[in-house]
């Protein structure tokens, strides 16, 4: 991104002037400015140091915007710092690029300093924008299970009424099926911005409990053939938050839960009909100043709330605080060459009651595995787990023209588009455990596991993970792992 305050500011005999009222700037022969501020010295100084740019004093006369067809002008306007009036830094600059992109809205998104008179610069963000409904079949297998495989389809309106709001329908059949329809509205009120978010699901899911078939917790996941039994739920939740500050947040939200298990036997619910009902209620803050988010290599993230499980019906009364932290710490090794040190630790500590054993923490299921323990299930009241990658970029994500690659420059909606790719080496390292409330936590055992990783980054923001890894303690087992997102 740093290449336009080169191209646009520094090199002289640039011209620019305002069209109408939807302000596109436009070149035109009778108005030419050149800034007082051009001259391969300067621009020297500036590869040298790109933060001398703030040295100049540069000042933004005005903000328009290119190539957003469906967004409304003030989606974009309202996520930057850089407005009409404010001093031009780099740090403001690269910020505001981020954030834009951050929406999740654009597949590519630069801002084009054009210089004016004297000091004024007039910023032109250039997006493009991507599909914004957008049916993405899904599937898998469960456990390595082949009779868990499981399709469906996620299918989001994203970007409903050019406000950056996203109407979704997910489902998925054959193993553990469910329907979920979800509304989402990240800002609220121009000076207020709060934000919201409506959910209502069905499932029915594989119990996982080892312990409520007879079974001791570090075994195997349970298999298709063996004895089990489905929890049916039906789960609605409005969420309602406000954003304090850059990044940080807080937000409370309430629930309402129905559990009914296939089979009843004393343990598998709380109640002793075999039917549970619960209302939830919780709050928490949030912090994040990630880079990027779809796949981050500077920043920082933090959530920490408090969630109340029961409140009418006293047959369940219990508590859960939950933090979540994200650390990536960049290193220079040259120039413009960083590898990134990234942490996830992520606590659940469990009050009050008694906690039934479907809302237990689980290690071992899905995507919530120790590296090199997956098919080995873990279950208790508490979880304490750390995942850690160094991300080292064989090529940092970049751009290519989809008119440039055979396979796709005769097909129009895709031909004009800028294709984000970029392909990082990892190295991982994972610690973690479940564990209950009467153990001491000198006493509960960690497991951790180690691998290698290959991280393809794709355009529209998907990522693909293809990892080997294998478990520290015996005995050793190594295993090769395919996902479709990042781990954290």
């Amino acid at each position: 991104m740093r290449k336009y305050l080169l191209l646009y500011i520094i090199l002289p005999g640039l011209f620019f002037a305002q069209q109408d009222s939807t302000k596109r700037i436009i070149p035109e022969k009778d108005s030419v400015y050149t800034t007082p501020f051009s001259g391969d010295s300067v621009a020297q100084k500036i590869n040298e140091n790109p933060y001398y740019i703030d040295s100049l004093n540069l000042v933004v006369k005005d903000v328009v915007i290119s190539g957003n067809e469906i967004t409304k002008d003030e989606i974009i306007l309202r996520e930057m710092k850089l407005k009409p009036g404010s001093k031009f830094t780099l740090r403001k600059y690269e910020r505001d690029v981020n954030s834009i992109y951050n929406l999740g809205l654009f597949t590519k998104v630069d801002i084009i300093p054009l210089p004016g008179m004297g000091k004024q610069i007039v910023l032109d963000v250039d997006v493009q924008e991507r599909w914004y409904i957008l049916p993405l079949p899904t599937g898998g297998i469960e456990e390595g299970d082949w009779k868990k495989i499981w399709v469906g389809l996620n299918t989001r309106w994203e970007n409903f009424r050019g406000r950056n709001e996203t109407a979704g329908l997910y489902f998925r059949v054959f193993y553990n099926p469910s329907i979920n329809v979800y509304y989402n509205v990240p800002w609220i009120g121009e000076d207020l911005h709060l934000f919201s978010s409506v959910n209502f699901g069905f499932s029915r899911i594989r119990n996982r409990s080892l312990e409520a078939v007879g079974k001791k917790s570090g075994s195997e996941t349970i298999q298709s053939g063996e004895t089990n039994f489905d929890n049916n739920r039906f789960n609605g939740m409005l969420t309602v938050g406000k954003y304090i500050k850059d990044g940080l947040s807080v937000f409370t939200d309430i629930g309402y839960n129905y559990l009914r298990v296939t089979q009843y036997a004393p343990g598998r619910t709380v109640s002793t009909n075999g039917k549970d009902r619960y209302v939830t209620i919780g709050a928490g803050v949030q912090f994040d100043s990630r880079n990027i988010h779809e796949y981050t290599t500077e920043g920082y993230y933090l959530r920490a709330g408090y969630k109340r499980f029961g409140l009418i019906d006293k047959t369940i009364n219990y508590g859960r605080f939950q933090i979540e932290s994200l650390s990536f710490i960049p290193l220079n090794l040259s120039g413009e060459y960083f590898i990134t040190f990234a942490t996830k630790i992520y606590t659940s500590l469990a009050i009050g009651g008694g906690v039934p054993i479907y809302n237990y923490e689980y290690l071992g299921y899905g995507e919530e595995f120790v590296r090199g323990w997956q098919g080995v299930a873990f279950e208790g009241e508490n979880a304490l787990t750390m995942y850690n990658e160094i991300r080292i970029p064989i090529f940092k994500p970049r751009y290519i023209k989809a008119d440039k690659i055979p396979i796709l420059r005769d097909i129009p909606v895709i031909k004009k588009l800028d294709l984000k790719h970029g392909l990082y080496f990892t190295i991982l390292y994972d610690v973690g455990a479940v564990y209950n409330r009467d153990q001491n936590l000198k006493d509960v055992k960690f497991r951790s596991g180690t691998g290698i990783g290959l991280n393809f980054i794709l355009p529209f923001g998907y990522v693909i993970r293809t990892e080997w890894h294998f478990r520290l303690g015996k005995p050793i087992v190594g295993r090769f792992g395919l996902s479709l997102n990042v781990k954290f």
